[in-house]
């Protein structure tokens, strides 16, 4: 029989759940003339009957030698009997494959009846199925969407190999290579272990004293646990059988890590508990995750915008979350400490959260108590554990800049991944600033992500930075000190504020110098830290309130140091009234102001001044739009192409509902106008959207601020903030 569909004549030996939904669904698509051979006669049956195959068939010379592909679907023990009766009559060009759980064990077989595996026979294994078994359970879309393992031969035919690769997808499966001993072993953990749990379980609490008011009152999650238990008994038996060598390894693993957390239980070590399950929760979000990628794809985020009335005024007292950059840092350095830090105030939003994860999927344990209070079990400087999946720094920029350099420093390999714009971000500086110190870093073409870190010598972190240093890149020098085999000294002008002295010496890190940093790495100390209210939102609620009348606004818990510093020298020479209501206190030098409505005045700012404020240019702007006279900001473009990007979608944006800002020969000036109001675009940044919300307030007609999906990420309560204030604004989806 000649038969011109893509697959022609397709035989299914096995005519189960598996074999008959394979079956099923190249014959619903009309893609295969199908056959099926199988000992029960009643399935090949019910085959035809429900139409799940074309005709039924034997093992015999006139099936084998008409067939193209021959699908083995049975049992895995079975296999070497049903390839002993294929053998005589099956075609060197006939692709043989096979759907079984094991692979060493199929390969064996085969190697036992040929003497050799054919060169056509190529197993493969699909991820997909169900505790339903029997013909009656083909489903013909069973594999859409899951993973369908090939094992290829070393002699494997590869237009064979090609053609397995195409019938696979054609059903709907991810297909992907693997060899046949890595298979068996992640399908011992994957799979067969599993299994083996919840038959033991099962079976362990049936024959318990109190077994009937164990299955009575057992709820939801032992229902989910247990339900692979109820899986073919007979075909699992053959599984373990088949991978045993696998299997115990896997079993051997899990016994040594039960009996350490039955050894916490004993010592009532609840660190160590806390540890195992947070690390356990991380590694089954990263698999759900998966899941939902190949599942469904990756949602589509939506579009979130804030409107902001007119003729609001901003009133009462608020403290802040903690500032987000000392954030990042605080919970990295405490997780390379030795001994247990309390932080307070730490922020644990957004991208910091993604810093807190990446630690959590490296073994750090983490206790949060709400209102930003964590407790931190630090592991030391090399403690970090190899993650089970690639660091994913996501969109954090941040969070790469301060994981990579202590990524080098540990003794494992590891692959640094992002998403969004940071994929077709070159990160050429930091890359300099690593492989200069020994590190062993590869990227992607042109230095963007992923990165692929191995474990190297760290020889020393001395001389001047790459390019202009951001205050990102200067804290990756620090922390990579911190591995270097000897005092790292920084020439030159390099911007290491107090604040940033102040939490590496609060660790036990000893820094001295100015124009020469002199970093000596030693042991870190566990720490007890309450962190500073963040600034960008300490100088937006200012500036809020200087900008509009009849608000009288009191900030607590302000640091006074480092960036600090700098801004409320400069504020008064805009006109702010400050009124510091209390003395520095703590490691930050923490206080009270209050701060009302003004007119302000232009200001004008040098290339170094530019440099100094780069972080917060986007606020100062916008104070600038609503100044009397002109201001000016030199030396934008000499600084990371980040900032001048901001800094151009933010003049875009004034422009574009009625103020009048200019480039000029490099230099931005703005003159003093109460805009119309609007439609704002912040192109997904945060300080950008940060800035347009402070600009909406004071427009005569309010305005709408389009895409704030990453400013409420990085302040959730940003809205409930705007309320608490008075400040009319709402989020509309």
């Amino acid at each position: 029989m000649q038969d011109n569909k893509e697959f022609g004549n397709v035989l299914i030996v096995g005519l189960g759940m598996i074999g008959g939904s394979f079956a099923k669904s190249l014959k619903q698509q009309g893609l295969a003339t199908l056959f099926g051979a199988d000992r029960r006669a009643g399935e090949l049956t019910l085959g035809v009957s429900t139409g799940v195959i074309d005709y039924p068939a034997q093992l015999d010379a006139d099936t084998i030698q008409k067939m193209d592909i021959i699908i083995l679907a049975t049992p895995v023990r079975a296999m070497e009997s049903v390839l002993a009766e294929i053998k005589p009559h099956l075609r060197s060009d006939t692709l043989l494959t096979d759907v079984g759980s094991t692979k060493g064990s199929v390969v064996a077989a085969a190697t036992k009846v040929f003497g050799a595996a054919p060169e056509n026979f190529i197993p493969g294994h699909p991820i997909a199925g169900a505790e339903k078994s029997g013909v009656l359970a083909a489903n013909p879309h069973l594999f859409e969407k899951h993973m369908a393992i090939v094992t290829p031969l070393p002699d494997s035919d590869p237009e064979l190999l090609d053609r397995l690769h195409r019938l696979w997808r054609a059903v709907g499966a991810d297909v992907v290579s693997m060899d046949v001993e890595h298979h068996d072993h992640v399908l011992a953990a994957s799979s067969h272990l599993p299994h083996l749990l919840a038959y033991t379980l099962v079976d362990t609490l049936a024959n318990a004293d109190r077994s009937q008011d164990i299955f009575r009152f057992a709820a939801g999650g032992f229902r989910d646990f247990t339900r692979i238990a109820s899986s073919d008994p007979v075909m699992w038996r053959d599984v373990f059988l088949a991978n045993k060598d696998a299997t115990l390894a896997t079993l051997d693993l899990f016994t040594d890590r039960l009996a350490e957390m039955r050894q916490a239980i004993v010592e009532a070590d609840g660190a160590s508990m806390y540890g195992v399950f947070t690390r356990a929760k991380s590694a089954r979000d990263h698999f759900l995750r998966l899941l939902e990628q190949r599942t469904i794809g990756k949602p589509q985020q939506k579009q979130i915008s804030m409107a902001v009335a007119p003729a609001s005024a901003v009133n009462g007292e608020i403290k802040f979350t903690g500032d987000k950059s000392l954030s990042h840092r605080a919970l990295i350095m405490a997780a390379l400490s030795d001994g247990v830090s309390e932080l307070g105030n730490v922020d644990l939003a957004g991208d910091v959260k993604i810093t807190m994860q990446a630690l959590r999927d490296m073994g750090v344990v983490i206790e949060e108590f709400g209102h930003g209070a964590v407790r931190i079990h630090g592991v030391g400087r090399t403690g970090l554990r190899a993650p089970i999946a690639p660091v994913n720094v996501h969109e954090s920029a941040t969070s790469l800049y301060l994981l990579l350099p202590i990524l080098a420093g540990q003794n494992f390999p590891v692959e640094v991944i992002g998403e969004g714009a940071l994929l077709n971000t070159p990160f050429t500086h930091l890359l300099e600033l690593l492989t200069r110190s020994g590190a062993q870093v590869t990227s992607a073409p042109a230095d963007c992500l992923p990165f692929k870190v191995t474990p190297a010598v760290i020889k020393s972190v001395s001389g001047e930075l790459p390019g202009s240093p951001s205050s990102r890149l200067v804290s990756s020098a620090l922390l990579l000190s911190l591995y270097a085999e000897q005092d790292s000294e920084f020439k030159g002008q390099i911007a290491i504020d107090a604040q940033t002295r102040g939490l590496f010496s609060a660790f036990g890190v000893s820094m001295s110098g100015s124009q020469c940093l002199k970093v000596m790495p030693s042991p870190l100390e566990g720490a007890e830290i309450d962190l500073p209210s963040d600034l960008q939102q300490v100088i937006w609620s200012a500036l809020l309130a200087v900008l509009l009348p009849g608000s009288s606004l009191q900030i607590n818990e302000v640091s006074t140091i480092g960036r600090g510093r700098l801004l409320f020298d400069l504020l008064p020479k805009m006109g702010v009234q400050i009124d510091w209501l209390s003395e520095p206190q703590g490691l930050f030098s923490t206080r009270s102001f209050k701060v009302s409505f003004a007119k302000l005045k232009g200001i004008h700012l040098s290339p170094a001044e530019v440099y100094e404020y780069r972080e917060f240019l986007p606020l100062l702007a916008v104070a600038a739009v609503f100044a009397q006279g002109d201001s000016s900001f030199e030396g934008i473009s000499q600084l990371p192409y980040f900032y001048e990007d901001r800094m151009t979608t933010l003049v875009d944006g004034v422009n574009h509902i009625g103020g009048d800002c200019q480039w000029q020969g490099g230099v931005l000036h703005i003159t003093g106008k109460v805009p119309e109001g609007g439609d704002l675009d912040s192109a997904g940044n945060d300080l950008v959207a940060l800035a347009f919300l402070l600009l909406s307030a004071r427009c005569r007609n309010g305005a709408v601020v389009r895409d704030c999906q990453k400013i409420l990420e990085q302040i959730p309560n940003l809205e409930e903030i705007a309320v608490m204030l008075g400040l009319k604004a709402s989020v509309h989806i």
